[in-house]
């Protein structure tokens, strides 16, 4: 290829969703191996012309917005968050959007957004719909156990670091010492609740977390954790969740997926949940008494999103 191509690369996140964000993009990308560009970072990019497939949230650093000349992007499944809009959509923001349009937005919020400021922008869902579980399962493929993955960590007081400086920090943390005492409490009762639903089933189940520390696990070691999720979702029989990119790369391998929606009534969260209705099952946990033991039925992805996919991505990496 003239241009190497690129992913996204995240070496301070806790987050195996954005690592399995860039090995859906990597399958694309076989047999080369593509360059890893901090998300956060890109406009430091000083190396030789890349072309860079931007899917995912942007950014925890919006301040580093727009990206380096020396990358060419593809916009698809590209999430822009209330808490970035205002950094990242300045003059020189938009000027860059505008030259790299159409926008393909992860969800309707940010394809109304960028609309809003005369961004021509469509809704490409999410980039890990088009996983192919046969990549992550071995032997005969046979579906065995409930996963349940990070599903109300949100619920849970500190769940994240929050980059607040000055009195605004001060603030932040008092707010957050009163909260935390009703925030223990909802998780008690949300987590007594799933618990009940789980009792209901004669299966194993097993507990994992999406969140992985940058502080004591290497970037190599988040990668190989992210592709083990893959392969445990893959060969499930039901996942549960909290995580998009544990509940998208489950509807992109057929797999039956119950997204619990506590915690997510922020505008911050509920933003990237607009679409997400069309992959998966999304509920609050106080409903899942009328659930009874019914599994919900794995939804079917839509062929105009999968061969879009492949239509943006050739063209886009080809010589």
């Amino acid at each position: 290829m003239k241009n190497k191509p690129a992913v996204l690369g995240y070496p301070k996140s806790n987050n195996l969703g954005d690592f399995i964000q860039s090995i859906a993009t990597s399958r694309w990308i076989l047999p080369d191996k593509p360059i890893a560009l901090n998300r956060d970072q890109l406009n430091n990019y000083r190396g030789p012309q890349v072309k860079l497939v931007m899917n995912g949230w942007f950014m925890e650093q919006p301040e580093n917005w727009p990206p380096s000349v020396n990358i060419t992007p593809l916009f698809i499944s590209f999430h822009l968050n209330p808490t970035a809009e205002k950094a990242m959509l300045t003059s020189a923001g938009i000027n860059y959007f505008k030259k790299h349009q159409p926008i393909g937005c992860r969800d309707y919020y940010t394809q109304k957004t960028l609309e809003k400021y005369g961004i021509e922008a469509y809704f490409s869902a999410c980039l890990t719909l088009s996983l192919k579980r046969s990549s992550f399962t071995k032997g005969n493929g046979n579906r065995e156990g409930i996963l349940v993955i990070s599903p109300l960590e949100r619920l849970l007081p500190q769940r994240e670091k929050k980059i607040i400086r000055g009195l605004k920090s001060i603030l932040f943390k008092g707010v957050q010492k009163i909260k935390q005492p009703l925030k223990i409490k909802k998780h008690k009762k949300a987590m007594k609740r799933l618990d009940a639903y789980l009792s209901q089933f004669d299966q194993e189940i097993q507990f994992r977390t999406q969140l992985m520390s940058p502080e004591t696990d290497s970037e190599l070691e988040r990668i190989k954790a992210a592709e083990d999720q893959l392969e445990a979702i893959a060969n499930a029989k039901l996942v549960i969740t909290s995580r998009i990119h544990t509940a998208l790369p489950a509807a992109a391998f057929g797999t039956p997926v119950l997204f619990l929606s506590d915690g997510l009534e922020h505008p911050n969260q509920k933003s990237r949940l607009q679409g997400m209705e069309s992959f998966f099952t999304i509920m609050n946990t106080d409903k899942l008494k009328y659930q009874g033991s019914q599994i919900p039925e794995p939804k079917i992805i839509s062929k105009v999103i999968l061969n879009r996919f492949e239509k943006e991505l050739k063209s886009f990496l080809k010589e």
